[in-house]
């Protein structure tokens, strides 16, 4: 909308409720303003609790008859700036934390719906703030109301997530070692009145990335992996029969098993993990989840008992889970290439002797683990690169100029080229596994001195630990007719690295997520 647009609706606004005002009624005449809405229904989903995340809010604007003319709303809150806000729709504008937002479409129907966010922000006083919203046709108004935005410290949908969770730590862990992971809750205070089901979630990463070298599962009937939200490798496990007992401990029957790869590196923080209890309505039950698919009766169900150890935990209800690893090292290679006088193909291979995988520890989806940086000799000219022999080994690219110059400082650091000509990048390699990246390389002007190529990680274990177990054939020489590498007194090379002991894809915990289908029939 535009300013003038803008202008033009709020003046329209001003004149109708003065009108309105001076009239002394609480609705526009309808005689000059036909046709008027037949029903008039917003939801700003309240309350709203200061700091949480936009909530999904709409207007509907339904009419007997389709009405000529463009559709308008204008919604404002009678307080500062900075607090209550709104986030636009389609067809929506909103200035930046004022609480006011403007909605138009030019075809309406008879049913119309417009779409919107509204929140609190954080720090914004608890309490009832007054709104006014105004429809209007083709700028004049055919429907005004009022209303309140309730604002509150917190704010219950069917979710009860009052228990107190213990942290647990696992370290020097084998590769291929089972862990059992049995953590303790306490409930702080009494169940809201509908409680259904408390639920225990157990995360372990992102799944369908191997990002986290471990695996966890929850063989008992009444639990689920996670086949609402399957990004998120979650268990569930679900308990009807529960305890209403503020003050008490729980804790598991028997522990949820995560299982560490065979060939995961160490010493490797493999789960930066996380898990919940909570409970939830039937509503959200039957909305998140479905209908229970497990027979109550089964002799292979997981309870939640009082715990042992009833000494009772303070904190919130996200609890965290790190298994580090035991020493276990890769060992990526590189090898150099000799090249002609000429246009010259190079296929530079990488490896990993092992024994370990170089492992996927990407910061986010986006981003690789590992690179591959090389200088070409003095004189010749880079014309192509790109990785082969893909398959299996997904991640990998070569930088184009832009991303070069992107990454250029990053790369440069800490390395023994005095220039970075190429670079490509991967997620991760399997112990045994290599492939080769392809240069194609203009040698007519080299000079002869040599270059060279590097193959590292971007990421390190525990406490910094380089994870290759053999830095020295990291680095190999490019050479011109066979000239050798001049012998620079140094067998390894510095890399730069992120610390990756804290590195960790974020605690997975219960999402809300739309049912899907029955675990029972995940092929549904």
């Amino acid at each position: 909308m535009t300013a003038t647009r803008t202008r033009r609706l709020a003046a329209a606004v001003a004149a109708a409720l003065a009108a309105t005002a001076a009239a002394g009624l609480t609705a526009a005449p309808a005689a000059a303003q036909e046709p008027v809405p037949a029903n008039v229904l917003l939801d700003l989903d309240n309350p709203q609790v200061p700091g949480d995340p936009p909530r999904d809010a709409t207007l509907d604007v339904d009419f007997a008859q389709d009405p000529t003319g463009v559709l308008a709303m204008r919604l404002e809150v009678d307080t500062a700036d900075a607090t209550i806000y709104f986030g636009a729709g389609p067809g929506c504008e909103t200035p930046d934390n004022v609480p006011l937002i403007e909605c138009a479409t030019a075809d309406p129907g008879t049913a119309n719906r417009f779409t919107f966010t509204i929140a609190a922000a954080t720090g914004t006083p608890l309490g009832e703030y007054d709104y006014t919203l105004t429809v209007l046709l083709d700028d004049a108004a055919v429907h005004t109301a009022t209303g309140t935005v309730d604002v509150v410290a917190d704010r219950y949908d069917g979710v009860f997530r009052d228990y107190a969770a213990e942290d647990l730590a696992f370290t020097d862990v084998p590769a291929g070692t089972i862990v059992d992971v049995q953590p303790r809750f306490t409930q702080n205070s009494a169940l809201p009145d509908d409680t259904y089901a408390v639920v225990a979630a157990f995360g372990a990463g992102l799944a369908n990335m191997g990002a986290e070298g471990v695996g966890h599962d929850a063989p008992w009937d009444n639990c689920s992996p996670n086949i609402w939200e399957p990004v998120f490798a979650t268990q569930f496990c679900f308990f009807l029969d529960h305890d209403d007992a503020p003050g008490t401990t729980f804790q598991l029957a028997e522990p949820i098993q995560y299982t560490v790869d065979p060939d995961a590196p160490g010493p490797l923080a493999v789960c930066g993990c996380g898990y919940e209890l909570f409970a939830i309505n039937r509503d959200v039950f039957d909305r998140d989840f479905g209908e229970p698919w497990w027979d109550p009766d089964s002799p292979d169900l997981l309870t939640l008992d009082p715990a042992p150890d009833q000494d009772p935990l303070t904190g919130d209800g996200d609890g965290a889970l790190i298994i580090e690893t035991a020493r276990n090292p890769y060992d990526l290679t590189v090898q150099g290439a000799d090249l002609d006088r000429d246009e010259t193909e190079l296929a530079v291979p990488i490896g990993n002797d092992g024994p370990a995988r170089a492992l996927t520890r990407p910061a986010s989806e986006g981003e690789p683990s590992y690179f591959l940086r090389g200088q070409l000799p003095a004189g010749a000219e880079i014309l192509s690169v790109e990785a082969a022999d893909t398959e299996g080994s997904p991640g990998w690219r070569c930088f184009d100029d832009a991303e070069l110059d992107a990454r250029r400082e990053a790369l440069e650091a800490g390395t023994e080229l005095d220039r970075i000509d190429f670079a490509c990048a991967f997620w991760g390699l399997g112990p045994g596994e290599s492939i080769h990246v392809t240069v194609t390389v203009d040698a007519t002007d080299a000079t002869g001195a040599p270059g060279r190529v590097e193959v590292d990680a971007f990421f390190r274990g525990v406490d910094g630990v380089n994870l290759d177990g053999d830095p020295a054939d990291n680095s190999a020489a490019l050479t011109v007719d066979g000239r050798p590498l001049p012998d620079t007194g140094s067998p390894t090379i510095a890399f730069t690295a992120v610390a990756a002991g804290a590195l960790v894809l974020g605690i997975v915990l219960f999402a809300a997520a739309r049912r899907r289908r029955p675990p029972e029939d995940p092929a549904a």
